[in-house]
């Protein structure tokens, strides 16, 4: 491990008493800085499960749950049993048991095991994760009475401890991601989990029209899109979960990239007087209600940091389409984008970067802008195109649609530029992807 990347601090484990559903094993302390490119990964390694009885049938689907979640971490390196002497056999799942020497000379840093006991449905199961070079208990959970169907909620929710424990982020576990796949003739919108489970198709217009471009309103429960029909759009605004949406008509036959504000608002992009600039639409959804962004260009594409202080938008008042942010306290505007072609901006959550495609190197490509330090950089590297990026809620991981594999599919990567990452959709191509806020806690 690079010390100047990774930061270990690591104090005694204490066992805590066990919850009735689950409780939280002792954990130690653990700093990751994931905040500047190539950083070092850490390699993670985890043993074949233990019973304290009977192995329940599906253990081995929990192991590979929890190892495909790891995998969408770029500061991690999954690691075979077969990449650690003898196999990384152990005879127990805890500390005392464990001979952490093969799993050193191996050059893993964390170990992550697994034991059942019995209890209702499956049983219970009890995850840790060590620290192989200083042998302490890093994580540990109980999960009580799991059915097979909450393996991948367990999974998830142990990788999103161990991830806020690394990172001090682990919110994309509990975010969803809209997209957009063909259907018929036209297209629909889809939503999955982050990581690409329980897909779900939300709109069903086939062949009748084309559902694009989804936001999210920042609670979580709504999504707005834009629906292409055979003369004119409409604005689409329907439950998240699934359901009928309603269709607005706008005084406008051009309605493009519709987007929530913080406050519940809609901003949207329409050609009122021959040319096209962004306004809000009243609570009716039906009538303009104040203009945002309006000037003799092409202004379209508005987002927002969460505090609704912020919006980045597209405009081709320089002459090629480039990224501007306009502080909408103030009302300065500022240009992101340094050169060339660009389009599809997404201000990240907190308010401190822009992501965007950019045409270069003969296709397009993800940068990143720094507000702070007023800085582009590039984070995706092609093959094909890399196209809308949509930043996670803790303004780190960044999905985008790519042509890279052939048909566009929805890859993972981050603000950094770490190698990309699909996540699966089903069959077919998705594109347009849009991270969800994350869900109020429980």
């Amino acid at each position: 491990m690079n010390a100047n990347r990774i930061l270990l601090v690591l104090v005694a484990a204490l066992w805590l008493p066990l919850a009735a559903t689950q409780a939280a094993l002792a954990q130690d302390n653990v700093s990751i800085d994931i905040h500047g490119p190539g950083q070092a990964r850490m390699n993670v390694v985890q043993s074949q499960p233990f019973a304290d009885g009977n192995m329940p049938g599906d253990a081995q689907h929990l192991q590979e749950l929890i190892r495909k979640d790891l995998s969408f971490m770029p500061f991690l390196k999954v690691m075979s049993e077969s990449d650690v002497l003898g196999g990384g056999k152990l005879p127990g799942p805890k500390a005392d048991q464990i001979d952490f020497k093969p799993f050193s000379l191996a050059k893993a840093d964390l170990l992550i095991t697994a034991v059942w006991k019995p209890g209702k449905g499956m049983g219970d199961v009890e995850l840790r994760a060590f620290e192989v070079y200083s042998q302490k208990l890093l994580l540990g959970k109980v999960y009580a009475s799991v059915s097979r169907e909450q393996l991948p909620e367990v999974a998830d929710r142990f990788c999103m401890e161990l991830m806020a424990l690394l990172t001090g982020q682990g919110s994309i576990f509990k975010s969803k991601l809209a997209f957009v796949k063909p259907s018929g003739k036209g297209k629909d919108i889809w939503v999955t989990g982050a990581m690409g489970r329980d897909a779900m198709q939300i709109t069903h217009y086939g062949d009748l029209g084309m559902a694009i471009s989804p936001a999210w309103s920042w609670d979580g429960s709504r999504i707005c899109f834009t629906l292409i029909g055979s003369s004119s759009h409409f604005l689409g605004v329907g439950p998240a979960g699934g359901g009928k949406a309603k269709v607005y008509t706008l005084p406008s036959t051009t309605v493009i990239s519709p987007h929530f504000m913080p406050n519940g608002t809609i901003a949207v992009a329409l050609n009122m007087r021959g040319n096209t600039d962004i306004f809000t639409l009243d609570g009716s959804y039906r009538n303009i209600a104040s203009t945002l962004v309006a000037d003799s260009s092409i202004d379209v594409s508005p987002s927002f940091d969460q505090s609704g202080s912020h919006m980045a938008f597209v405009s081709d008042r320089l002459g090629n389409p480039n990224i501007f942010i306009k502080d909408l306290g103030g009302g300065s505007v500022r240009r992101a984008s340094k050169s060339g072609y660009n389009t599809n901006p997404s201000m990240s959550p907190d308010g401190k970067y822009v992501a965007y495609s950019k045409q270069a190197g003969g296709g397009h490509r993800i940068f990143v802008y720094e507000l702070a330090t007023d800085s582009e950089k590039q984070v995706s590297f092609g093959p094909g195109s890399d196209e809308n990026p949509s930043f996670a809620p803790d303004s780190y991981f960044i999905a985008f649609a790519s042509s890279r594999a052939g048909g566009r599919k929805i890859y993972l990567t981050t603000r950094n530029g770490d190698g990309a990452v699909h996540i699966p959709t089903g069959g077919g191509e998705a594109m347009m992807p849009a991270f969800s806020p994350v869900a109020p806690k429980e």
